[in-house]
């Protein structure tokens, strides 16, 4: 090969190695969430004790609320 190619040849190599190896990458797509199925019935699943306790509560309250009423008409 002739010394005045390589001349030529080398820096046009480089070059090339350079502008490729300048290209940014481009930035990767957000993620979107995953469905909220899973979330959903984990949800549920702790909510479901949460309002039957609250269903007692409110049951208890009531039976209270009755008793104090029986109490204050027999005159306690």
């Amino acid at each position: 090969m002739p010394r005045s190619l390589r001349l030529f040849l080398l820096p046009l190599a480089a070059a090339a190695l350079l502008v490729a190896c300048n290209d940014d990458p481009k930035p990767d797509q957000p993620k979107k969430p995953d469905s909220p199925v899973g979330d959903t019935q984990l949800r549920d699943t702790i909510q479901k004790p949460i309002e039957r306790a609250k269903g007692v509560e409110k049951t208890i309250q009531d039976s209270k609320d009755k008793q104090d009423k029986q109490l204050e008409d027999q005159g306690g």
